[in-house]
């Protein structure tokens, strides 16, 4: 897996969460296990480092400052990679819809002995009621620093063949806490045990344990995790698209943000817009939202090749019923994901032209996926530099503050402000 198409995604949730500033309270997600890296620390973590923001006491009142980029920006067509997995056959162990009713296949590779991936499984069986038309396969990615990976693998196994495959499986990962302390002899005996609570053939059992039966084929799962490139446990393949983790979380929640990722991909474009901006003449765009309209001039000087994309997007309809997911007062109004989620993306990202500064309230400025936002406040002030200044309000501010305030992750009952549309008008 190419995992450095995923760097920018990444980038763009961590912004996500530099405006949330701090997690929403609730119930505390599964940890997925990584596999330990004798490298530093990764093209991602290095290049989402965020600095220490700023607050500047007041707003200012002179002109705003316009910036001419000393080189373009680029637009790079990047489409959602998808896996080369193995497709689902008669060997594998199945949950959920069957036949013709899956639209859904979920491909977990998963190591018992991941404390991640036992918080994970109840989750999964949610997420399964909750949509009938998927379908769940489990496949072993045993990790070699899990002293009892193999012997729980082998026991699912073997339970497997007498019929009770995710029974055993339900069981080992429920009573994690009970079996991971002990020696490797006394989890093997419980492991027998949990076979006789099933009613299990126990001399059946035990012989395919004691003579390693379903040790290649529980080997070969984990070498072809291991082709994979696959970060660590559980790792979640959905319609052959790899789950992120690292920016998703691992909850309900997380997954049907990425459902409506994966949505987008017939929506995408195969390449980012040829440049037609004319930075001779004067645009102006109005964003017609559930509040009322926001007008705002566009500065050609200062970002045109962000600029070009967002009359492109904006001409495409691509903003049409987006909502503001990240409303805060004192700092920015964010919105143009389709998915509402902050990793939705058309396709393509457009970098460079970074340095817009963002200084007072009425500022609109662009992301790398397409998104933008208008400044609420000075408090915006950190995000000087590090993204693309396109324009400045000049009638609608009194609608801006009408916004409903929320962030990614709030909890449900708040009504969000959508854009309906946006219209550019050349002059």
């Amino acid at each position: 897996m190419n995992k450095t198409k995923w760097v920018l995604i990444s980038i763009l949730i961590v912004f996500s969460l530099l405006l949330a500033a701090c997690d929403a309270p609730g119930t505390p997600e599964p940890t997925a296990t990584t596999i330990p890296e004798p490298t530093a620390k990764s093209a991602a973590t290095e290049d989402t480092q965020s600095p220490e923001e700023t607050s500047v006491a007041s707003e200012p009142t002179g002109p705003v400052e316009i910036m001419a980029p000393a080189e373009p920006g680029v637009c790079e067509n990047q489409p959602m990679p998808q896996l080369p997995v193995r497709p689902v056959d008669e060997n594998d162990w199945l949950k959920g819809a069957s036949g013709d009713d899956v639209e859904l296949t979920i491909i977990e590779y998963s190591d018992f002995e991941c404390p991640g991936c036992s918080g994970t499984a109840p989750m999964l069986a949610q997420f399964l009621a909750d949509h009938p038309t998927a379908q769940l396969t489990y496949r072993h990615f045993t990790l070699s620093f899990h002293e009892k990976a193999i012997l729980t693998a082998e026991a699912s196994e073997a339970a497997g063949a007498q019929g009770k495959f995710w029974e055993m499986h339900d069981l080992i990962f429920a009573n994690r806490a009970e079996w991971q302390p002990l020696s490797e002899e006394e989890a093997r005996a419980k492991m027998s045990a949990y076979a006789e609570e099933l009613d299990l053939d126990l001399k059946q059992f035990d012989s395919a344990l004691d003579d390693g039966i379903y040790l290649a084929a529980i080997e070969a799962e984990t070498e072809e995790s291991q082709e994979l490139g696959l970060p660590g446990t559980p790792s979640l393949i959905l319609n052959g698209y790899l789950y992120p983790t690292d920016q998703l979380g691992l909850s309900l929640q997380g997954l049907e943000a990425f459902l409506d990722i994966l949505s987008l991909a017939d929506k995408q474009y195969a390449a980012a817009p040829e440049i037609t901006l004319d930075v001779e003449k004067n645009y102006v765009a109005t964003v017609n939202t559930t509040q009322g309209a926001i007008t705002f001039d566009l500065f050609t000087e200062s970002a045109p090749t962000n600029i070009n994309n967002f009359i492109f997007l904006a001409n495409e309809g691509w903003y049409e019923d987006t909502d503001y997911f990240f409303v805060q007062d004192n700092f920015v109004a964010l919105t143009g994901d389709p998915t509402n989620s902050g990793m939705g993306y058309p396709g393509y990202y457009c970098t460079g032209e970074t340095q817009g500064i963002f200084d007072r309230s009425g500022l609109v400025g662009m992301l790398p996926n397409g998104q933008f936002f208008i400044t609420k406040g000075p408090e915006a002030a950190s995000l000087n530099s590090k993204f693309a200044l396109i324009g400045q309000v000049t009638a609608g501010l009194d609608v801006l503050d009408k916004l409903a305030s929320t962030q990614p992750g709030a909890a449900a009952g708040v009504e969000l402000d959508q854009v309906k549309s946006v219209t550019i008008v050349e002059e």
